[in-house]
């Protein structure tokens, strides 16, 4: 299949219709709902949950427009790009996959409306960016049972494509999750100080956060010695430290001004903020183990899912990052001979075993891409070739990276 180049009003208009209509509307608003209710429920939200459901709040504010003008958009809401980009995606590759493949993506559409939906986004996106190069586009996975997700073919020439979505979180010591647990657990057993504003309380965990109840619950009741004693506290797995306090302050108020001071000091903040009320600075000594985990998914990838007949691609996509953070993923710094992306395609392009892949992609981050009179939803991209590639140097993306032992520009 092809994609079109350009989306009008009438085709955005019957894409969302296409895919509303594919899933039942009822149910389709009905999934898109519950997520909003199921975090409200919870009492609090995290910081991660606004990125791990921003797909979905996309298009439930889509959902939304879409009731509002009876299915006719009078404009394409920008400000959703993620939530446009994936329904023009998904309205167009619905009806042209066979019945059996119908029932593949269906089942993967309920099960991420559930999860999350990011994974599946992945994949339209490459399969718009393959069909833009020229390529069409066949989706083995939904196709033929298992196996890579695309057979991209062109001029007598195929690559097998595989996409591999991993959210930025997975080589953290401080799993989202937990976090989750660790915030029940403060709301549930904290016990402050009433007077003297809020306590500002700084806690390190010298490896990962427990996923146990009962150890949360230690962690807490250190938070509370430290807020009311204004000392130190030490745990055999954690470092706890008071920080200070500030003003007493609306909820409201409290929530944006710690939002602010955790995007200035780049690190995780927690809030309680009804009283007793509580600032925690959350951090962990272990380092971030993301580049061994991309290892661990590329390496296992190309292992299982190409039959070896076949150039071979991966492309693999770090969600819930900032452009910014990921581009600089890319580049070394000045203390350094490569940057973290080309040590990961020296790893793993360089052994015999993995001959068969052609290139590797990485991307990260989401923007909104404006040029002259038209927009798209846009990510960042950084790509590999092959040195050893057993099918030759032809490759499906060109300008990649050749040889990603010397120090990036």
């Amino acid at each position: 299949m092809r994609y079109r180049d350009f989306n009008s009003l009438d085709d955005f208009s019957c894409d969302v219709a296409i895919v509303v209509d594919f899933i039942g509307q009822e149910e389709y608003r009905r999934a898109l709902e519950k997520v909003g209710t199921n975090l409200n429920s919870k009492g609090f939200v995290t910081p991660f949950d606004n990125l791990l459901f921003a797909l979905e709040f996309d298009l439930l504010h889509i959902e939304r427009l879409r009731t509002s003008c009876s299915g006719k958009f009078t404009l394409i809401p920008g400000r959703f790009h993620a939530g446009v980009d994936f329904l023009i995606g998904l309205g167009q590759t619905i009806p042209v996959l066979s019945d059996k493949a119908k029932a593949v993506l269906l089942g993967r559409i309920k099960k991420g409306l559930d999860e999350g939906l990011w994974p599946l986004q992945h994949e339209l996106r490459i399969a718009g960016n393959l069909s833009k190069r020229g390529w069409d586009i066949r989706f083995h996975d939904f196709e033929d049972d298992g196996g890579f997700d695309f057979l991209a073919a062109k001029a007598g020439m195929a690559y097998e494509v595989e996409a591999k979505a991993i959210s930025a979180f997975t080589g953290w010591a401080l799993k989202p999750r937990n976090v989750n647990n660790l915030l029940v657990e403060i709301t549930q057993h904290f016990v402050g100080n009433e007077s003297g504003g809020i306590p500002v309380v700084g806690a390190t965990v010298l490896s990962h956060l427990s996923s146990d109840r009962k150890e949360l619950q230690r962690l807490v009741s250190a938070f509370s010695t430290v807020a009311r004693t204004k000392t130190g506290f030490a745990l055999p797995d954690a470092q706890i430290r008071f920080i200070g306090a500030v003003p007493d302050m609306a909820s409201d108020a409290l929530l944006q001004t710690t939002y602010a001071h955790a995007k200035k000091c780049n690190r995780l903040v927690l809030v309680k903020s009804n009283h007793p009320k509580l600032i925690l600075e959350l951090d962990s000594s272990k380092p971030n183990q993301i580049g061994r985990k991309l290892i661990q998914t590329i390496s296992e990838t190309a292992r299982r899912q190409f039959s070896g007949s076949t150039p071979a691609v991966i492309w693999t996509h770090i969600n819930f990052i900032p452009d910014e953070v990921f581009l600089s993923l890319g580049t070394a710094q000045q203390d350094a001979r490569v940057c973290l992306l080309d040590a990961i395609a020296n790893a793993t392009l360089r052994s015999e075993k993995r001959n068969h892949l052609s290139q590797l992609v990485f991307s990260g981050g989401a923007f909104l891409d404006k040029r002259n009179s038209t927009a798209r939803s846009s990510y960042r991209t950084v790509v590999y070739d092959s040195p050893i590639c057993r099918f030759g140097q032809n490759v499906i993306f060109e300008g990649g990276r050749k040889h990603p032992d010397h120090k990036a520009a």
